[in-house]
């Protein structure tokens, strides 16, 4: 009997401690990993674009006799111009730096008397191939820009008819800022001034013109 009442109370006691038993060897949940939050990156600028653009000219022509030098007449060329260009950038730690191609149709003309007779003078068409180089702070660019550029002038004598259109070359450097609107639409505003030097447009009077262009111009272009 004593026997029975001794494993009776072993029983019991063995059946009280398994609740405790079993909560020890549960399986511990893994725990639950903190969601990583990704940083946006600094925005890429290199790759391939092309843009379209308009803006404002001052052109200022100078024309002087090709025999003496002497000034015969200074006149200004100022009008809207629309264009388009194209370039590629590289961008290392900040710094934009690549090249550029532009082109631009000049809607600017001025009228003018010189001894009983109307001339017209204008530039008609032009560009420029330059190098640009500028640093980044995100998704806003300031930069400067120079290199090669040239302009399709003309003058002619309304009275008598004769024309005379002529390619000058010469240079241009400037300025500007652009802003990355989107991922692969970026807007700018430019300004630039181009010497084209002197030319002889208008060989039947023997006359040189010296063309100057200050410009601002603005743009927006699709990144590739």
């Amino acid at each position: 009997m004593k026997s029975m009442i001794l494993g009776a109370a072993g029983i019991i006691v063995t059946a009280g401690a398994l609740p405790a038993f079993a909560a020890d060897m549960a399986v511990a949940e893994p725990p639950v990993e903190t969601p990583i939050t990704e940083v946006a990156g600094v925005y890429d600028w290199g790759g391939f674009y092309v843009g379209v653009n308009t803006g404002y000219g001052w052109t200022g022509a100078d024309y002087s006799s090709a025999a003496t030098g002497a000034s015969l007449f200074d006149h200004d060329l100022n009008g809207w111009a629309v264009g388009a260009y194209a370039g590629y950038n590289f961008f290392n730690n900040g710094f934009v730096y690549g090249v550029e191609a532009d082109v631009k149709h000049d809607f600017n003309d001025d009228r003018f008397d010189v001894g009983g007779d109307t001339f017209k003078t204008e530039t008609l068409w032009g560009g420029s191939v330059r190098a640009r180089l500028g640093y980044a702070i995100d998704r806003t660019l300031i930069y400067g820009t120079g290199g090669y550029a040239f302009t399709n002038a003309a003058l002619e004598n309304e009275t008598t008819g004769v024309r005379e259109k002529d390619t000058l070359h010469g240079w241009t450097i400037g300025a500007g800022v652009e802003q990355a609107f989107t991922d692969s639409v970026v807007g700018r505003v430019e300004y630039r001034y181009s010497d084209y030097g002197k030319s002889d447009v208008f060989d039947a009077a023997g006359v040189r013109g010296d063309f100057k262009t200050h410009s601002v111009m603005v743009g927006v272009s699709m990144k590739f």
